[in-house]
């Protein structure tokens, strides 16, 4: 399992960064891809089966990732409408999990669409930071976690996560906060450091928060696309957490930008 999941990450990990070096409209294939398959694992996932209902939410959201630069206020807009629209559509179906199902339009058009935004108007040495942030966090508390062991931090939602995963992860992530602060030759390095490690603690939020639906749905896994991983919100569902929050910071205070 470790030998897949360590083949898996190496043939996977080169596709964002070299989508993010050459920006437009490779970073949003790349975006649109993974929207698709979210539609279709999210369905698989909450209700078991798919139809027309999981592919509004790949759709919903490639439209919106392409609408970011025609129109903003649509791409952030339209997936609020069709949360409402997937709800009331599957409401008449009289199935279970109504309301996580149609919470899978925000949950994954949101984020995505927030990483679309960034790149557009931070750039994509803020976009791989942030993305690396959440990387560095996973590593570290795996590393850590696995080493040190340990209380647990929530047993009942995650039974292998650690509080020295937690702080070894947030130690990681300010490493490589540093370490792009360093590159980009940034004066504040203590302050990207603190943030980095911060928005680190905060993905694992995103982490524990997908471990607690696929515990509430009885499984394992969110699904079997990436051999060794899971599905695609296993790989993301920290970057999920994360994302809309530092757009929502950057939009409101451009001036916390490092990067521009």
């Amino acid at each position: 399992m470790l030998k897949q999941r360590i083949l898996s990450a190496v043939l996977l990990l080169p596709l964002p960064i070299l989508a993010l070096y050459y920006g437009s409209p490779w970073f949003e294939l790349l975006i649109a891809a993974a929207l698709t398959a979210m539609g279709w694992e999210w369905e698989k996932l909450v209700l078991k089966r798919f139809t027309a209902l999981g592919m509004a939410i790949a759709v919903t959201g490639v439209c919106c990732v392409f609408a970011l630069d025609i129109n903003a206020c649509v791409a952030w807009i339209l997936p609020a409408l069709m949360t409402a629209v997937l709800y009331f559509a599957v409401k008449k179906e009289n199935t279970e999990h109504q309301k996580l199902f149609a919470f899978g339009m925000a949950y994954s058009v949101y984020p995505m669409v927030a990483l679309t935004f960034m790149l557009q108007n931070f750039g994509w040495i803020c976009t791989l930071w942030l993305i690396g942030t959440v990387w560095a966090m996973d590593t570290g508390a795996y590393a850590f976690g696995k080493t040190i062991g340990g209380p647990k931090m929530c047993p009942k939602i995650s039974p292998k996560k650690t509080w020295a995963g937690l702080f070894g992860g947030m130690l990681t992530s300010a490493v490589w906060g540093l370490a792009c602060a360093k590159l980009d030759g940034l004066q504040n390095v203590g302050v990207v450091m603190g943030v980095s490690a911060v928005l680190g603690a905060v993905s694992q939020g995103g982490d524990l928060f997908e471990s607690w639906i696929k515990r509430y749905l009885g499984v394992k896994d969110s699904g079997n696309l990436i051999p060794g991983h899971g599905g695609i919100f296993d790989r993301t569902d920290a970057l999920l957490a994360v994302a809309p929050i530092v757009v929502v910071i950057l939009a409101l205070w451009p001036e916390l930008d490092f990067w521009g």
